[in-house]
């Protein structure tokens, strides 16, 4: 009986720390293609990415804080805008059908944040800190910098 609660009680520990991300993090991504950084495939990908965590999190503040909910929405017109003419440029796309097929992939994208948003919301009581969202936050707020 010992054995089996033991069991039981290290099996919900585990499983507390075991959390499905849909994503890895913007930062690991590029460490596992660091060979590929300056491909326009590889910065079209990360300025999808940056631009989908910049529309959840404005999402999610929206209604609480409407100044850095604009600060965030601009930050995803930017980076979106920026994947749609890296398309153009080097994938021959015109401008319509690169935003349509950023615009594609942001909702899938968006759709993994919400998903595992929520999910470790649930969890923690936060939806980005400790988690891929939280660090593709700052990983894009740097690259955000790098742009001013």
């Amino acid at each position: 009986m010992k054995k089996l609660l033991a069991i039981i009680v290290l099996g919900l520990l585990l499983s507390e720390n075991a959390f499905a991300q849909s994503m890895i993090s913007i930062s690991k991504y590029i460490q596992k293609n660091s060979q590929n950084s300056k491909d326009p495939i590889t910065q079209v990908y990360v300025s999808k990415r940056c631009s989908a965590v910049y529309l959840y999190m404005f999402t999610l503040t929206e209604v609480r804080d409407p100044k850095t909910a604009e600060n965030y929405v601009k930050a995803y017109e930017d980076l979106f805008f920026s994947a749609a003419k890296i398309l153009v440029k080097f994938g021959n796309l015109d401008l319509e059908t690169a935003s349509n097929e950023v615009s594609k992939d942001l909702d899938n994208m968006m759709k993994y944040y919400i998903k595992d948003g929520e999910d470790y919301f649930i969890r923690t009581g936060t939806h980005v800190m400790d988690n891929y969202i939280g660090d593709d936050l700052r990983f894009c707020k740097k690259v955000m910098d790098s742009r001013k």
